[in-house]
């Protein structure tokens, strides 16, 4: 008999058990997402050269004059590479793209981060030039110019030259 009642106990806890409960319930939390991501900057301390009269086939070198750009990049998160291109020539002037091709109304700029110190021959082209690979995230970088005037010119007018300095994920 016990065995009976057991049975149909159980029998009917198992039956009740799966009785279908009318129960809803909603959970929230918050969290904060923090997401840092990174970013170049540059900023060009000396914005004009103004390298004055030269003569045909002369040399000038921006630190001869006093002049040194600084290029700060030292708000930029992540290691960069520093790059000049010519962007608008002078009036009669165009850019060589190598010493050789200085000529009648064609002159030649190069670029130098280290004052010269190694004889660079950066030659900076209406292509971004790469003057300075790997500046470490935080610095800034100096750079010097060399102007090599054309050997011979077709006019007397002053020409103006303008210079895009920018910064790249290195």
């Amino acid at each position: 008999m016990f065995k009976k009642l057991a049975i149909i106990l159980i029998s009917m806890l198992m039956t009740l058990s799966f009785i279908p409960m009318n129960v809803s319930a909603a959970e929230s939390d918050t969290f904060d997402i923090t997401v840092t991501g990174e970013f170049l900057w540059i900023d060009i301390t000396n914005l004009t050269w103004a390298i004055g009269t030269v003569a045909m086939s002369s040399v000038t070198y921006t630190n001869e004059t006093g002049i040194t750009f600084l290029a700060d990049i030292s708000n930029s998160s992540v290691n960069t590479d520093l790059k000049l291109a010519i962007t608008g020539d002078g009036a009669t002037w165009s850019s060589a793209a190598a010493a050789a091709g200085i000529g009648a109304d064609t002159y030649l700029l190069n670029a130098s981060t280290d004052t010269w110190v190694d004889n660079d021959t950066q030659v900076v082209a209406t292509s971004a030039t790469t003057i300075s690979s790997g500046v470490t995230a935080g610095q800034d970088e100096y750079f010097d110019l060399m102007f090599s005037a054309p050997s011979s010119t077709t006019v007397g007018d002053a020409q103006s030259i303008t210079v895009m300095a920018s910064v790249v994920k290195a």
